[in-house]
This record gives structure tokens, C-alpha cells and sequence, in this order.
């Protein structure tokens, strides 16, 4: 009797920290917490009952932050102890859950100043850890909408393929596109093959009556326009360009996207 109602009051405990947690978070937001806390807060999504601290510690202490915890691989985060397979999973999907959120502004918004276009590319892709193609349209106003991604992969051979194309122009109702996809490597200088498939995808667009506007390449070091052939580089937090050229590219008035 005595055992129970000692593991009934643990439980109050555990549950008066996670209601603590969640009004501070609501209050003030997740930056001015520990990384510990962070990790906690996160967990009690993951664990709907019981004290998340020690595994949030076991966590931050292999894997240092919570954004390399996010990122991890499933494998690598089953070899902490008290991670199975479906929490391990569970962890894994956050950063796909926070990615959507991201996407899904930008669907319901209409970018028409690039700078603000690149800096919702940095935030989305500069420092994923695996590489993404998106397609995004330019609607008639001159508005960026509508971006999907296309594919996937852990290394740089992901692709999209004209079929796609098509059916995002049928769909979006569309006849301008932007491509995007990054460069986990870091370095958002093209490659030859970068260069050749912009070429092909220009012209493959061109015959399906629409426009290919640009492709752009986002690194950890920074943006690369290939229709425009410059930079903009992001060095100690401040941005700097390897070409004096006008970086709104695809712009004829006011920085608007044509």
C-alpha cells in the first residue's frame, strides 16, 4: 500500500514538472530554457506519461544538441538506452513535422521580393542533411507559390523527372517555375552536372509551353542563382556577394518576381 502510494505521488510529481513546462514554454517560448529542458519539453510529446529527464540527458549527452538529436539517424538513436525503434522513429519525425510547417507558410503566402524568397530558402534548406528538390510556381501577379517537394535522398543523386513537371503545371495552373534543391556538402557552387541539367530542364520546359525561371542551389555557405550566375554568400552573419549584380533575380520592377 505504502509502495503505490509513493509511485502515485512520483506521478504527481512528473505531472505538476510537465505542466510547469508547458506554461513556461507558452509564456516566454523554448529559447530561454537549458538545451535539457528542450529535449524534455520535446519528449513529453513523444511520452504522454513519466520523467523524461534522465532519457533528455542521455540524449543531449551523446548527441550534444537537440537539433543533432532531431537528425540523427534511427539507427544511431536505438543505441541509447530507453529508445526503441517507434520512439526512435517518433524523435526522427520531428524535424519532417517542423518542415512541413515551413512548407505549408509558404502555400498559404505569395512571395513577390526575392530577398525575402531567399531567406525562406536558407531557412528551409541551408542546413538540412540530406538533399531536397523542390519546384515552386510563379504565378501571374509575379507571386512564388505552391512549392512541393519533388524528392529526396542522403546523397546529391535525387532527381525529378519531365512527368512531374507536367502534372505540377497542370495542377497549379502554372506556367513559370522555380527549381531549388541543396547541397548537404555545404557548398552551393554548381557542379557540371548541376550546370548541364539546367540546361535540359530549360529547354524540356520550354517545349511543354512553359518556363524554366531559374534553379537555385541553397548550401550552408550560402545561395547560388544559376539563371543570374551569382552568390549570395552568408559569412559571420553577415551577407556579402562574389558578383555586383542586382540579386533579385528574375525582377523588373521593385524587386518583382516576372
Amino acid at each position: 500500500m505504502k509502495e503505490k502510494k509513493q509511485t502515485k505521488n512520483k506521478k504527481c510529481i512528473h505531472d505538476g514538472h510537465r505542466k510547469r513546462l508547458l506554461d513556461t514554454v507558452d509564456k516566454v517560448g523554448l529559447e530561454p530554457l537549458s538545451r535539457y529542458q528542450a529535449m524534455e519539453f520535446f519528449l513529453c510529446f513523444i511520452f504522454p506519461r513519466g520523467d523524461v529527464n534522465p532519457l533528455s540527458h542521455r540524449l543531449l549527452d551523446r548527441f550534444n544538441d537537440v537539433s543533432s538529436v532531431i537528425d540523427a539517424s534511427v539507427e544511431d538513436l536505438m543505441e541509447v538506452s530507453g529508445i526503441g525503434e517507434t520512439t526512435a522513429k517518433k524523435i526522427h519525425a520531428l524535424s519532417e513535422m517542423f518542415f512541413y510547417y515551413a512548407m505549408d507558410k509558404i502555400n498559404q503566402s505569395r512571395i513577390k521580393n526575392t530577398t525575402d524568397f531567399y531567406d525562406y530558402l536558407e531557412t528551409l534548406l541551408r542546413l538540412r542533411d540530406e538533399e531536397n528538390v523542390f519546384v515552386f510556381g510563379v504565378d501571374s501577379s509575379g507571386a512564388i507559390t505552391r512549392g512541393r517537394r519533388f524528392s529526396r535522398g542522403d546523397t546529391n543523386v535525387v532527381g525529378i523527372n519531365m512527368k512531374d513537371i507536367l502534372l505540377y503545371l497542370s495542377t497549379n495552373k502554372v506556367s513559370r517555375l522555380i527549381i531549388v534543391h541543396n547541397h548537404p556538402d555545404g557548398c552551393c557552387e554548381p557542379s557540371e552536372l548541376d550546370r548541364n541539367s539546367f540546361i535540359g530542364l530549360k529547354e524540356s520546359i520550354a517545349h511543354a509551353n512553359a518556363k524554366l525561371m531559374d534553379c537555385i542551389i541553397v548550401g550552408k555557405d550560402g545561395i547560388f542563382s544559376m539563371e543570374q550566375n551569382c552568390y549570395r554568400r552568408l559569412f559571420n552573419g553577415e551577407l556579402k556577394y562574389r558578383q555586383a549584380i542586382d540579386l533579385a533575380m528574375m525582377t523588373q520592377d521593385n524587386n518583382k518576381i516576372q
